[in-house]
């Protein structure tokens, strides 16, 4: 099973184990944006915990803001609903033992659109739990 938005970044989760002990999904993730002249693109692993999932799904349907993070805060994507403007923000940040740290971050405007299509990715994915 995945998740895959293309706007307004492309990201691609793609389900590759479960844990029914501590109910979590564990993703592959694939993110690839072009910005101005510039181009990134990430790729790893993390645990969502379902109870996060939910609170996420629930945010988004009760048309509010939202924080979508794996087990390690590492990788975060948050919708921020504010008066004027709806909000997609994206960050990871990983640091190895020696000290040298990775951070990549993503903000921009969506319309009622994106949001809407995000929140059916979401809400749409079938739960085990």
């Amino acid at each position: 099973m995945s998740i895959n938005l293309n706007d307004p970044i492309k990201i691609f989760f793609d389900e590759i184990e479960i844990d029914n002990y501590l109910p979590s999904i564990k993703f592959k993730i694939d993110i690839n944006m072009k910005q101005f002249t510039h181009h990134l693109a990430y790729s790893g692993e993390i645990w969502i915990d379902c109870n996060v999932w939910d609170l996420f799904s629930k945010g988004l349907n009760k048309r509010e803001s939202a924080v979508l993070h794996d087990m390690n805060d590492v990788f975060i994507i948050k919708i921020i609903k504010k008066h004027e403007f709806i909000e997609f923000a994206w960050s990871v940040k990983r640091q190895d033992p020696e000290g040298n740290v990775m951070t990549a971050t993503y903000s921009s405007k969506i319309t009622d659109d994106v949001y809407s299509l995000i929140r059916n990715e979401f809400t749409n994915y079938p739960k085990w739990w």
